[in-house]
């Protein structure tokens, strides 16, 4: 492989790291948030009182849990304002308004 052949691709590779990192913590960096500013009225028809963890990073997905004030979960990417979480041992998505955290995003 020329000098010049291996340029390009380990600029390409560069370029991708930063890309994908951008959007999550820094590698290794546990992210921990807290639920806060829910209803303490429990209201499943209304949707009141408990944070929604979705399959999808929108409110039209399959709700798969749900959260409630003072719960910890751990964060593992950011979509517009939806955190990738935690929920019974596997992930879904919740909105990122009722997650406080430090994680810098």
């Amino acid at each position: 492989m020329s000098f010049r052949a291996f340029l390009p691709a380990a600029a390409l590779v560069a370029v991708a790291g930063f890309w994908l990192g951008s959007s999550t913590p820094t590698v290794g960096q546990y992210c921990e948030g807290t639920v806060y500013g829910l209803s303490g009225r429990y209201d499943l028809a209304t949707g009141s009182g408990f944070l929604a963890v979705r399959t999808r990073p929108n409110s039209s997905s399959r709700m798969i849990g749900q959260l409630f004030n003072g719960d910890h979960t751990e964060i593992f990417d950011r979509r517009g304002n939806w955190y990738q979480v935690e929920i019974g041992g596997g992930t879904g998505w919740a909105n990122a308004r009722w997650l406080r955290n430090d994680c810098g995003y």
